[in-house]
């Protein structure tokens, strides 16, 4: 029995010393000064996906959104994931545009009507783009303790990763495909989107 008290002792003694020491170190950080003191989950270092704003993998486009400088984890992870909702919107826009241009390659259009056209289905695009289907894939915050001349603030960095199915875009790239037909207000429009579509079908 004593040999479990002592045991138990020392493990609080160590916690102790190891809170001791923590706070010390933060007790000598100059006006201004930072440093992590929690980061979820507890690795060494970020993971790796925080510097991609997005990416295609496994059928699905992921998405990453990211906030710093809220006092409190649920607001900082709810600015991030709105952040992420955001760049969803960039993330779809690049990828219809490439898609798009790709598809008006060696078009006789002109330039102003092929500029006049993307701009319209890249447009519809984001529009038509399903967040419900919206699934978490990671999640990654510091919390940073911050020495003011009034003592220690504590503010979050976080980051997160969503993702939506390809499905989701390539739908709505067929809407947005088939309402640059039925609103074409010129024959020249509806040669230019019909070309699209047969274009586009093909691949």
């Amino acid at each position: 029995m004593s040999k479990g008290i002592t045991f138990i002792a020392l493990v609080v003694f160590g916690l102790l010393v190891i809170g001791c020491s923590s706070a010390s170190r933060l007790a000598r950080l100059s006006p201004g000064e930072e440093r992590v003191v929690e980061r979820y989950p507890g690795k060494a270092k970020a993971p790796s996906w925080i510097k991609d704003p997005f990416v295609e993998k496994r059928g699905r486009l992921l998405f990453k959104g990211q906030a710093s400088g809220a006092p409190d984890l649920g607001i900082c992870l709810r600015q991030a994931k709105a952040n992420a909702v955001q760049n969803l919107v960039e993330a779809v826009k690049v990828k219809a545009r490439s898609e798009f241009s790709e598809a008006l390659r060696g078009s006789s259009a002109s330039g102003a009507q092929i500029s006049r056209y993307l701009e319209s289905v890249i447009a519809w695009t984001t529009e038509n783009v399903e967040i419900t289907g919206m699934t978490p894939e990671d999640e990654y915050w510091n919390k940073v303790a911050i020495k003011t001349y009034g003592g220690l603030e504590h503010r979050f960095q976080c980051y997160v990763r969503l993702s939506v199915p390809l499905e989701s875009v390539e739908a709505a790239r067929a809407a947005a495909v088939a309402r640059s037909v039925t609103e074409a207000s010129t024959e020249a429009d509806r040669a230019l989107a019909e070309e699209v579509r047969r274009q586009l079908s093909d691949d």
